[in-house]
């Protein structure tokens, strides 16, 4: 029982880690306006993955974006390529994990021959009980 109870604790406590990027992010993409953004991250040691759901141009629909990449004492780049894009679009993010538990960092996507580059900041949507 005492052995049960420490393994309950143990990924209790696991699943709470605030040094781990984790979990499901509402990032605000800084450009002309905000940009709520979800963000989905699962950190495996160095290795991260996850998704992205961006806004598609003129439907109002969401885009989901498969992520792939790297973590290192906090500091993070991940990237992924938009699938059935009419052009190809790739998304790079960079970002870091903050001391107050939220993420901040750049979005940089290639979309239509140019360039675009948007700060965001991102805070964990906490998990219902």
């Amino acid at each position: 029982m005492k052995i049960a109870t420490a393994a309950l604790l143990a990924i209790t406590f696991a699943a709470a880690d605030p040094k781990t990027v984790t979990g499901t992010w509402n990032m605000g993409l800084q450009g002309d306006h905000v940009i709520p953004t979800a963000l989905v991250l699962k950190q495996d040691k160095t290795k991260l993955t996850g998704t992205i759901a961006l806004p598609a141009q003129n439907t109002g629909q969401r885009i989901e974006v498969e992520l792939s990449g790297e973590i290192t004492e906090g500091a993070f780049k991940i990237s992924g390529a938009v699938e059935n894009a009419t052009e190809p679009t790739t998304i790079a993010i960079s970002g870091s994990l903050k001391d107050d538990g939220s993420l901040e960092g750049t979005l940089a996507m290639k979309s239509h021959g140019r360039d675009h580059n948007l700060p965001w900041t991102a805070e964990r949507l906490k998990e219902r009980k």
